[in-house]
């Protein structure tokens, strides 16, 4: 026998669109459950009937229908409950007749949930109303829960990746004599250094490296070179040695105070080779020269790229200077204010090097760590096997390989030092083309970020001194030389040259690996191992929000229960029966109404609008189960006034 709820109707269809409406959000749980972290699927239906339904247009369609089914099943329970408070206020209240076709409509027509009026005739009308439109959100938020996003997946394998091979001749140029004593030394940087280096100090990062995998991360350690670079104390003797050696060299030649220096790099030189001795001076020709003697002495710029070469295993080393005072030294000066002198020096390290690839856009983090030793040139090596370090005949041979990485080092310094020494220099007795005060660039610095740092501001853009006039300033003192427009651009650089020498330098030795001729031979006993590769697989899969989507489902099944209770409510303020908003209930309930005036006969068709009269008739309903016609109501002294004006 069923229990006594489920023979009620208003309350048996409540119940049963309630357990109706849970189930269909638990299957749409269910089913976006089963599609999250997989991927969208490629197949089409339909696919003859306009262009067919992809799977994913089919999924999201699914999700829709779930949605509709919920708010719908939900709907019904909130919509009978809402009919029973309707019934339950118009059979308790003497209401005018616009009134209850208010409360009759507010579930058809949002905006009758915001008359207070209503709200004070049956609030629980109302409210269930309010519940019933708002409940209508979840139909939105609900199938948003299932996305497709972008989903990363990682594995890894040892392999090979660029790396470095400082043990190979493929860096330095070695000429040697063929004779009974072989002699090696060091010439030149082999053209892919050359190419390499040019590259990344230009650019001024690290040059593309080759990946495995379009997504890809891995970890290098290895030992390479580096430059620590300082500023020299201007308090020091070199400094005073190197300025004094710069104004020597501003009046060098024919002229007095005939150039003065904006720029200036230059490596420490062995003049006297039989004594070994090192001048670190840009101009050692000029070093300890009497006045008289420097009219007669040819100026030329620093250009030896690497140094010292002596074999005394002094360190190799690059001088930078910055001279702010270029534009101002139209006769002879007596010191340099605001040089700045910065000494780089070559050591090895260890590199850390993390590389990182994303879709093939490549990502490197450089560090290094220690210092293992400063490097040098390496002398001459003589003797018929000069690599070999252990000739005995009775052992296998040991073989020189710091020798070789010494050279492959070198060849980096030299190519890194052919971009900088030189000198940027203001002629005044005329350049190379004849231009009084015309600026000769002897030096490829200006290809590089260096023209950035804060030290060389000055040199943003070239400017000109007091007595010479450039064109771009005669422009500017008369426009009408020339119609068009120049851009200026306000040198404000606080990056110190120091650091920027340094990480170009970081930046090149990496870079090495983007040229095939400097990776490794893995046939070689000195090439190193295969490293750990993490790959990275990015696809495109379906994500599901079951937070949210319990959320919005949870809010309403808790409004859905609401709804019940209120409904109750009103079952018990209508004795217990149950109502429905059926055109049958309204004809019965329509013989035994009592109006408060009569309705004229041409205003029985019902058509709209209703006329005002009809609005302002009140409404009794009998009391339930008596069906013996009662008083009738008050007859509304404004409706009658109203029917007359409207019948004249």
């Amino acid at each position: 026998m069923l229990p006594k709820w489920a023979t009620h109707r208003a309350i048996g269809t409540m119940v049963v669109m309630l357990l109706f409406g849970a189930a269909f959000s638990i299957g749409h749980h269910f089913f976006y459950q089963s599609l999250s972290g997989k991927p969208p699927p490629s197949s089409v239906y339909f696919s003859r009937l306009g262009g067919g339904l992809t799977g994913q247009q089919v999924n999201l369609a699914v999700g829709s229908v779930f949605a509709f089914i919920v708010n719908s099943a939900f709907g019904a329970v909130i919509t009978t409950a809402a009919d029973q408070a309707l019934w339950a206020t118009v059979r308790t209240k003497t209401l005018k007749l616009g009134t209850i076709d208010s409360l009759a409509t507010v579930t058809t027509g949002i905006w009758s949930i915001f008359d207070f009026r209503l709200w004070r005739e049956s609030p629980i009308r109302m409210i269930l109303a309010t519940i019933f439109w708002l409940i209508s959100i979840t139909s939105f938020i609900t199938p948003a829960t299932l996305n497709v996003g972008w989903s990363a997946t990682t594995s890894t394998s040892v392999m090979r990746v660029p790396q470095i091979d400082f043990t190979s001749f493929n860096f330095a140029n070695i000429q040697s004599q063929p004779n009974l004593s072989p002699v090696y030394a060091y010439s030149n940087p082999q053209y892919a250094v050359l190419q390499t280096v040019t590259g990344s100090i230009t650019g001024g990062y690290v040059l593309p490296i080759s990946s495995p995998y379009e997504n890809a991360t891995w970890l290098l350690k290895f030992p390479g070179p580096a430059l620590s670079c300082e500023n020299i104390n201007e308090a020091s003797a070199l400094y005073r040695n190197i300025s004094d050696n710069i104004l020597n060299a501003t009046t060098a030649g024919i002229g007095s105070c005939a150039r003065s220096f904006g720029y200036l790099s230059w490596v420490p030189t062995v003049p006297d080779i039989t004594s070994g001795a090192i001048n670190s001076l840009p101009f050692p020709s000029l070093f300890n020269i009497s006045d008289s003697k420097l009219k007669s002495v040819v100026y030329e710029p620093p250009s030896l790229p690497l140094g010292p070469l002596n074999g005394d295993a002094e360190v190799l080393e690059l001088y930078i200077a910055s001279i702010p005072g270029m534009d101002q030294n139209i006769t002879c000066p007596r010191q340099l204010p605001n040089m700045t002198i910065t000494s780089c020096y070559m050591y090895n390290t260890s590199y850390t090097a993390n590389f990182t690839y994303v879709n093939n856009i490549q990502s490197v983090n450089i560090t290094t760590q220690g210092s293992f030793n400063n490097v040098s040139a390496m002398e001459v090596v003589a003797g018929v096997a000069p690599l070999e370090i252990d000739q005995t005949p009775h052992n296998p041979p040991i073989y020189n390989v710091q020798g070789v990485t010494n050279y492959a080092y070198e060849a980096v310094m030299d190519a890194f030092g052919r971009m900088f020494v030189g000198a940027i220099v203001r002629d005044f007795d005329g350049d190379q083309y004849g231009n009084i005060g015309g600026v000769t660039i002897d030096t490829n610095m200006a290809s590089t970020p260096l023209l950035r740092t804060k030290e060389f501001n000055f040199l943003q853009p070239l400017t000109v001194t007091a007595n010479l006039l450039s064109l771009k300033t005669l422009i500017a003192a008369s426009p009408r030389l020339w119609n068009g427009h120049f851009i200026e651009e306000a040198a404000n650089s606080t990056i110190p040259m120091a650091r920027v020498i340094e990480e170009l330098f970081r930046n090149v030795t990496v870079s090495l690996m983007s040229n095939s001729l400097l990776q490794p031979n893995y046939s070689s006993p000195y090439a190193p191992p295969d490293i750990p590769v993490t790959q990275t697989h990015y696809a495109l899969i379906y994500s599901y929000a079951a937070n949210t989507l319990w959320l919005a489902y949870g809010i309403a099944l808790g409004m859905t229960l609401l709804s019940i209770l209120l409904g109750v409510v009103s079952i018990y303020h209508n004795s217990g029966f149950s109502y429905m908003s059926k055109f049958s209930t309204i004809l019965r309930v329509a013989h035994c109404i009592d109006l408060s005036d009569a309705i004229q006969p041409e205003d029985k068709d019902g058509k709209d609008p209703t006329p005002r009269y009809i609005k302002n008739l009140t409404v009794s309903f009998p009391p339930t189960e008596d069906t013996v016609r009662y008083r009738r109501a008050k007859r509304d002294s404004e409706g009658e006034q109203l029917r007359q004006m409207e019948g004249n």
